[in-house]
C-alpha cells in the first residue's frame, strides 16, 4: 500500500514540474503599457503580450473604420492577415444578411411559418423565420436537422445551431441554389473576399491556417474538422465558414457604410436591434446574427463570437466610434483558452475606447491548466487504484460480511464508472458527446477512467463470486460430514 502512496505522489510532482517547466509561470514579453504612440500600437503590444500568455500557436487581427484599414497584424506563426481561419458562430451572422438579403427581395417574410419554406419540416408551422434567427423557437441546444423538434418555452432565448442549420436550408430551398454557391455569389465575390469559402476544399485551396486541439495545457496539430451530412451538430451556416481577417475587415466596412448595395441599412438596423434579451454574467440582447452589449462599455458594442474544435474568432463593431474588428486564433482550449480569447478581444474593444484593457497575467495558463490536470489525475488515479490494489483485496474478502463487500462493489465498481460518464451532463448540461469534440483531453480521461474502474469491478466480482463459491462448497462438505 505505502508504494502505491509514493507511486502517486511522485507522479503528481512530476505532473506539476512538467506543468511549470513547459508552460511557465512568468512569460517576460514586452507589456502593452509600454508602448508609446497612437492606440493602434498599443493594441499591437497588448496582443502580442497576450497572445504569447495564451499560448495559442496563431492570432490575426484586423481593425477598420469605414474606409480605412486601421490595424492589419498577425502574431505566432501567421504570417498574413490574408490567412484564412474558421470562423464558427461568427458564420451565423453571414447566414442572417443573407436570409435579410432574400427578405428584401420579397422572397422571405421574417414572420412566416418556416414550414412555408421547408414544407416537412418537423413543427415548422409553429415556428417562424424570426424566431429561428433569435433563437426563440424553442429548438434544444444540442438538437441537429435529423433531430430537432420543439422542446422548450418558444419567446425565451435559448441558444442553438440548429436554428441556423435550418436558416441555411431555407437559403437554398428560397435561392435554388446551393448555400456555398449563395453566399459566394452575393456575398464573398461582391465584397472582394478572396479568402472566403464555404467549403473546406476550397477554404483548403484558400490556405486555410493549421487548427490545433488542446491536450492538458498542450496544443496538439490536428486536421481541420468539418460538417459532413445533417447529423452533424454544427453546420456549415451555423458555424463552418472560413474567412481572413482581412477579408472580415470588408465584411465589417459593409455594414459600417450601411450595406454598400449588398444589403439596406434599414435591414443591418433590424439585424442589430431587433433582438431579445439574455440574462448573463454581462446582459446582452440577441438580435440576427449579433449580440448588443450595452454596458458596462462606454459605448454599445455589437459581437459575435464563434468556436470550433480548432479555432476561435470574434467580431467587432462599435457603431458610435465607427470602427469594427475582427480576430482569429487557430486552437481551441475550451476551459483556459476561451476565456482568455474573451478577455483579449474584450481588451481591444476597451482600448478602442480609451480604456484600459483586461490584463492577462503571466501564469494564468498555467495555474488554470494545472488546476484541471490535477483534477483529471486524480479521478485517474481514483480509477486504476482498485487494480493496483486487487492483492490487498483478495486478503480482504477472508474476512467481513460479503453482502457489504457485494454493494461497496456495485457502488464503486457500477455507480460510480457511470456518475463519471454522466458527469458533464450532470455539471455542464452538456452531453459526452459534444465534449469528445470540444474537450478531447477530459472525454479521454473519463472514458479511460470510467472503463478501468468497470474492469476492476468485473475482476472484483469474478474474485467475489469465488470466494463465495468456495464458501457454499465447504458448507456443503461440512452438512455431508455431519451426515456420515
Amino acid at each position: 500500500m505505502k508504494k502505491y502512496i509514493k507511486i502517486t505522489i511522485i507522479t503528481l510532482a512530476m505532473l506539476v514540474i512538467c506543468s511549470v517547466c513547459t508552460v511557465g509561470f512568468a512569460d517576460r514579453t514586452r507589456a502593452y503599457a509600454d508602448s508609446a504612440g497612437s492606440v493602434y500600437d498599443r493594441i499591437d503590444a497588448y496582443l502580442s503580450d497576450a497572445t504569447s500568455k495564451a499560448h495559442f500557436p496563431s492570432m490575426s487581427i484586423t481593425v477598420v473604420d469605414k474606409e480605412n484599414v486601421l490595424l492589419s497584424k498577425t502574431y505566432g506563426s501567421c504570417k498574413s492577415t490574408n490567412t484564412p481561419f474558421l470562423l464558427g458562430s461568427v458564420s451565423k451572422s453571414f447566414t442572417a444578411l443573407c436570409i435579410m438579403q432574400l427578405v428584401e427581395q420579397g422572397k422571405i417574410d421574417l414572420d412566416a411559418k418556416i414550414s412555408k419554406y421547408l414544407p416537412k419540416s418537423t413543427d415548422g408551422n409553429r415556428i417562424t423565420i424570426r424566431q429561428l434567427l433569435n433563437h426563440t423557437g424553442g429548438l434544444g441546444e444540442h438538437q441537429n436537422l435529423d433531430n430537432y423538434k420543439i422542446v422548450g418555452k418558444q419567446g425565451v432565448h435559448v441558444y442553438a445551431n440548429v436554428n441556423y442549420s435550418l436558416l441555411g436550408k431555407i437559403v437554398e430551398a428560397v435561392s435554388d441554389k446551393s448555400y456555398e454557391s449563395y453566399i459566394a455569389e452575393n456575398v464573398f465575390r461582391p465584397l472582394n473576399m478572396s479568402k472566403s469559402a464555404a467549403t473546406l476544399k476550397e477554404s483548403i485551396e484558400n490556405g486555410l491556417i493549421c487548427g490545433y486541439e488542446n491536450w492538458f495545457g498542450f496544443n496538439i496539430k490536428t486536421t481541420p474538422k468539418y460538417p459532413k451530412a445533417d447529423g452533424d451538430w454544427i453546420s456549415v451556416p451555423a458555424g463552418y465558414l472560413s474567412a481572413s481577417t482581412a477579408d472580415l475587415g470588408k465584411y465589417l466596412q459593409m455594414y459600417l457604410n450601411g450595406g454598400q448595395g449588398i444589403i439596406s441599412s434599414d435591414s443591418i438596423n433590424k439585424m442589430f436591434y431587433e433582438n431579445v434579451s439574455v440574462n448573463a454574467s454581462i446582459p446582452y440582447c440577441y438580435g440576427m446574427g449579433w449580440t448588443l452589449i450595452n454596458e458596462p462599455l462606454k459605448e454599445p458594442a455589437l459581437r459575435h463570437s464563434g468556436l470550433v474544435e480548432t479555432g476561435m474568432s470574434t467580431i467587432y463593431i462599435l457603431p458610435e466610434s465607427e470602427k469594427g474588428f475582427a480576430i482569429a486564433v487557430n486552437t481551441n482550449d475550451y476551459f483556459v483558452g476561451k476565456d482568455l480569447m474573451d478577455r483579449i478581444d474584450w481588451g481591444v474593444a476597451l482600448l478602442l475606447m480609451g480604456d484600459e484593457p483586461n490584463q492577462i497575467d503571466g501564469n494564468e495558463y498555467a495555474i488554470g491548466h494545472l488546476l484541471y490536470d490535477l483534477i483529471y489525475l486524480a479521478v485517474f488515479i481514483m480509477s486504476v487504484l482498485p487494480l493496483c490494489l486487487l492483492n490487498v483485496y483478495k486478503k480482504t474478502l477472508k474476512t467481513g460480511n460479503l453482502a457489504i463487500k457485494t454493494a461497496a462493489l456495485v457502488l464503486l465498481h457500477l455507480l460510480a464508472p457511470m456518475f463519471i460518464l454522466l458527469l458533464p451532463q450532470i455539471v455542464f448540461s452538456t452531453p459526452l458527446w459534444v465534449v469528445r469534440a470540444f474537450v478531447p483531453d477530459m472525454y479521454i480521461t473519463i472514458l479511460i477512467s470510467a472503463t478501468l474502474l468497470f474492469v476492476g469491478g468485473i475482476i472484483k466480482a469474478i474474485l467475489l463470486n469465488t470466494k463465495r463459491n468456495n464458501i457454499y462448497i465447504s458448507i456443503y462438505r461440512t452438512r455431508c460430514k455431519r451426515q456420515r
